[in-house]
Formats: structure tokens, sequence, C-alpha cells
């Protein structure tokens, strides 16, 4: 008999790690230099889930003027490098993340993340939290395709080497969902994170403790799409 693998792909920002204030430092940063006021924590949590690019165009509007895609461009590499000088330490896991991970990846699971994050800004909080050991790959919409575009999070999986057995992506967005639905993978959804649930039926989780505590409970065998509430 084949014995099944679990192959788990991670958003980032809002889903294991809380980087709010890290985005908002760095993005005020920039907003300042070029005389738009300043955004609230609230503001910023609004805006973020699409990448770098939208987070400029949508910061833009939000201070009362509109910019064209060539300028949120130039824009959003600005912000990369301000993000860059955030010092170590600003983005915090949640709660019960790193010892989540670590149970998970003693079970056999192979764990992977993809983001909307800048590619380099993402390897490199990987990097600082010390996790590069357990997160084997870490694919980036700016790289690549952006979510909620299906071949990014397929080209994750593939990049995971994810063969037969259980497929899982989760994130705290509707963004997030709807990758997985488009990917026909199975989605499901951290509500402690920075986005919403909407309408999709899928299992849902308030806390990271719960989900890991569920995940190697029920193992690469368990079938949950179309479950829905909260920490089933």
């Amino acid at each position: 008999m084949r014995r099944l693998s679990g192959f788990a792909v991670f958003d980032l920002d809002g889903t294991l790690v809380d980087t709010l204030e890290e985005i908002r430092a760095a993005l005020n940063r920039v907003l300042a230099r070029h005389q738009r006021r300043d955004l609230s924590r609230d503001e910023v949590q609004n805006l973020i889930g699409h990448g770098p690019y939208t987070l400029l165009e949508r910061a833009w509007k939000a201070t009362g003027m509109k910019i064209s895609p060539s300028e949120s461009i130039d824009l959003a590499e600005e912000y990369s490098r301000e993000y860059d000088k955030n010092p170590p330490g600003t983005s915090r896991p949640y709660p019960g993340v790193v010892e989540g991970l670590r149970r998970l990846v003693r079970l056999g699971w192979k764990l992977g993340i993809c983001t909307n994050k800048h590619g380099d800004a993402a390897r490199s909080l990987v990097r600082e939290l010390g996790w590069q050991s357990w997160i084997r790959v870490v694919v980036s919409g700016e790289e690549t395709y952006r979510k909620p575009d299906p071949r990014v999070l397929q080209l994750s999986f593939q990049q995971l080497g994810a063969g037969f057995g259980r497929h899982l992506f989760i994130g705290d967005s509707q963004v997030d969902l709807q990758t997985a639905q488009n990917a026909r993978i199975e989605g499901i959804f951290l509500s402690h994170g920075y986005g919403q649930m909407g309408s999709f039926r899928s299992a849902r989780f308030e806390s990271a403790v719960n989900l890991f505590r569920w995940m190697a409970q029920s193992g690469p065998q368990f079938k949950s799409m179309g479950c829905e509430g909260e920490d089933l």
C-alpha cells in the first residue's frame, strides 16, 4: 500500500508572521519622502494582499492621488529598499507557529511559502527567523505570477516536489482562498491575519495553534474540501 505524503504551502504575511508594522514603517517612509501623509495600521491592513505594486497604488490613492502603473513600479522598488532597512526582529511569528512548523517537519510534512511579497524580502525573513531548514521553497508572485493566478501556487508545489498525497494551501485572505480554488488545491483559512474569508467554503481556524494541531492529528490521509466552521 502506497504511503501518502503531506505537502503544505503557506502564505507569509498575516498567516505565519505578523509583518504589518514592518510594512507600515517602510511604506510611511516612502510616503513622507513624496510629501504624502502617514497611514495608520488599520489603513495599511486594508491595502495589503495583492503585492507591492498594488500596495503602492492603493497607498497613493488613499492619500489623495492616483499613479500610473509605471509609477507604481518605481515606487515599489523604492519601498523594497526601505523595507530592507527595517531592523531585524520587527516582524514576529504568530503564537504557536514556530512549534507547529517544527512538529509538522518531524511528522514528515514538506513545507513551502507562496506569497505576493517581494521575493528577496520573503527569503530574507525566512532566514532571519531561522526557518530555512523547514521551508523548502519560497515562491513570490512579484517574481512569477501574482495570486490569485493559480500558476504561482502550482509552481510552489512543483518546486516542493509534491507528488502523490495531500496538498494544502493555508492563507489569511480571500485572495489566498481564490488562488487555492483556481489551482484546485485544498484551501485553509487562518483568521488571525489581515484579510477576510468572504463566501468561500473552507476549513477555518482562529489560531495557528489549532491549525497545526489539526494538521498533525488529521495527517495527509484526511480530506476536508467543503468543510466550514471555526477550529474544526
